[in-house]
């Protein structure tokens, strides 16, 4: 594990691939790390505890790359301060690696749902008002919760499974041609059949579903993500009519509950499509 940690520190990220991934710490000795420095404050299972801040958030938690984070847990950086945020002092080099493979294992990840994705861009959007009118006439549902992240995936020949985050910058984003537009990801609240938490929401560049999953260690989550994994290959841009996918009344029910979560994923991934026409209008 050690040894793995190291060379995924110290090689270059090229050389990593979806079917040999590059492991990040130890996420077994990092729970423990976490109950001794981090669980007073942000909780035994990461939900906030005294701290605002829920390690659970998939959305929010993919914003920040694995580097911001070690620089988070080492420096305490947004502490209010320093004696509040200094356990990253206590820590060596390869502790604070196993610290965030333990984060990362109270959340989903995005390399869940494009584990063969090359490069990806990330960003909180708000859905705007003809998308809140569409998804009212839609589900007939009001939505009060208007932001979620995106994350659109890229394919580049030779980068399977690299998952290089692209910056907001001009050049680099230049790069990222509808051609090679894999499909995006949107993380959500949700709540079926016993299971109250969030729901990843795995789409192809159309918009049809290619992954739809809950947290491996929520209550019920094995039965509901074999039930989820029925409504792949559904949907569309510009998706008006209720998901059917028979199977009887369970099923139906937990439709009516997917498709307004669907519905939302959609519209916040048509506002990065709108930045996206915005930045690439020349190309067309």
């Amino acid at each position: 594990m050690r040894i793995s940690l190291f060379l995924a520190v110290v090689i270059s990220p090229l050389v990593a691939r979806a079917e040999a991934p590059l492991l990040v710490g130890d996420p077994v000795n990092g729970q423990k790390l976490f109950a001794q420095e981090c669980a007073s404050c942000h909780g035994d299972d990461g939900r906030g505890g005294r701290s605002a801040i829920s390690l659970t958030n998939s959305g929010r938690l993919n914003l920040v790359r694995d580097d911001q984070m070690y620089a988070v847990i080492q420096k305490g950086i947004g502490a209010k301060s320093p004696a509040e945020h200094t356990f990253g002092n206590k820590l060596k080099f390869l502790e604070i690696w196993d610290v965030v493979a333990h984060v990362r294992s109270l959340h989903m990840t995005i390399a869940e749902f494009f584990p063969v994705g090359s490069r990806y861009v990330s960003k909180e959007y708000t859905i705007d008002a003809n998308g809140l009118e569409r998804i009212e006439k839609a589900a007939n549902l009001k939505l009060k919760d208007k932001k979620a992240a995106v994350f659109t995936f890229f394919d580049f020949p030779g980068e399977e499974g690299n998952l290089a985050y692209v910056p907001q910058d001009p050049i680099k984003l230049d790069q990222l041609k509808k051609d090679k537009k894999s499909g995006y990801l949107v993380f959500l609240p949700f709540a079926a059949q016993g299971f109250d938490g969030e729901i990843g929401v795995g789409m192809d560049a159309v918009g049809r579903i290619t992954r739809l999953a809950v947290h491996a260690k929520g209550t019920n989550a094995e039965l509901l993500n074999k039930s989820l994994s029925r409504f792949e290959g559904l949907g569309k841009k510009g998706q008006k009519d209720p998901f059917k996918v028979g199977g009887g009344a369970a099923m139906d029910e937990l439709a009516k509950v997917v498709f307004p979560a669907y519905l939302r994923a959609m519209e916040t991934v048509t506002m990065y499509d709108r930045e996206e026409k915005e930045r690439t209008w020349a190309d067309e």
